[in-house]
């Protein structure tokens, strides 16, 4: 056709526009943590070995209790016996210590404090009632969770997600209402637990985003130095509220039996596990955000609520109303976990 031009030359195909890259690899929050974000594998690990080691610190924290009721000071012994441990690290070189200026220090100060107030109201929650019912009602750790990262790092979960915290609130409604156990200080120390760890774990992940990388603080070193500070802020605490009644509680627990060695030995061994289960903890929050690591504390109260549940079933239960108890708290909680 005259009104056709023919084209000489190789016939040029247009290139594709490039496909954007949708995902983006997550980045670690904590200065110092690794440079690649943690597989899949890697993060259950955490959670598994997290939840096996709290599950040792549950039993080996009420046993202690139990002959020993000074829940205050047990607390500060806790803390203090990872310093006994992460301290060695630190100087057998073991583990690169960290490298804070004054002002990442202080700025760590606050996280600090809330970790060893938190830990003092949850021995006091478990030295005024039942594992089982203090597990039910932390719970609720989710709840606060999204609060506070709505509040300090403007994260915004969707409707849809806030409305699956709904059966968690009746759940522990229900649980509450219905325990046999239930005492209100036992109710307000575990939701002061709720509290406090909740905003230790939301305030770590904002205070870390200030801290130089050369700093060496990875989730592991960070619990360290919060370890320091919440042993020099509930040591005081302790001191003041059972200072003046522990020589003669633990004189009392000598003459029923109980042998100071044995004693000593349990009260190590729950402070350290206390300790590396919190590690493990800081680890698995530098994976995941907040939000899903307090779904994850959930699913290790249901762990610890469960195994409980069995080691009393099979070893300490003597009346029926106790078994039903027990049978109504399984039934609600996996809706709880939901």
């Amino acid at each position: 056709r005259p009104d056709r031009q023919e084209t000489h030359g190789p016939r040029l195909t247009p290139t594709p526009a490039p496909v954007p890259n949708l995902v983006r690899p997550r980045t670690p929050v904590m200065a110092g943590s690794a440079k690649a974000a943690p597989s899949t594998a890697m993060v259950l690990f955490y959670f598994g070995v997290w939840y096996v080691i709290n599950v040792a610190y549950n039993y080996t924290n009420k046993k202690a209790l139990q002959v020993l009721p000074l829940p205050c000071l047990m607390a500060a012994a806790q803390i203090g016996a990872g310093i006994l441990y992460i301290t060695p690290v630190w100087l057998l070189g073991i583990r690169a210590p960290p490298k804070l200026e004054t002002k990442e220090l202080l700025a760590l100060v606050p996280v600090g404090m809330i970790h060893g107030v938190g830990q003092l109201v949850t021995v006091l929650s478990l030295q005024a009632g039942s594992i089982s019912f203090v597990n039910v009602v932390k719970s609720l750790e989710p709840f606060f969770n999204v609060i506070f990262a709505m509040i300090f790092m403007h994260d915004y979960v969707p409707l849809p997600v806030l409305l699956t915290l709904v059966p968690v609130v009746v759940g522990v409604g229900i649980a509450s209402s219905a325990d046999m156990e239930f005492t209100w200080l036992c109710f307000a120390c575990a939701m002061g637990s709720n509290v406090f760890f909740s905003l230790r774990g939301v305030l770590s992940k904002v205070t870390m985003k200030a801290i130089r990388p050369e700093s060496n603080l990875g989730p592991a070193n960070l619990f360290g130095v919060l370890t320091i500070i919440g042993f020099l802020t509930s040591l005081p605490l302790a001191l003041w509220m059972e200072g003046g009644t522990a020589q003669a509680q633990w004189d009392r627990t000598v003459a029923a039996g109980q042998t100071p060695t044995a004693l000593a030995k349990t009260i190590a061994i729950s402070g350290l596990s206390f300790y590396m289960y919190n590690e493990v903890s800081m680890l698995a929050l530098d994976a995941v955000d907040p939000v899903t690591h307090a779904v994850g504390n959930t699913i290790k109260v249901l762990w610890s609520f469960l195994f409980f549940c069995y080691y009393h079933y099979c070893y300490s239960f003597a009346t029926w109303a106790t078994r039903s108890r027990y049978c109504g708290y399984s039934c609600f909680m996996p809706l709880v976990t939901l």
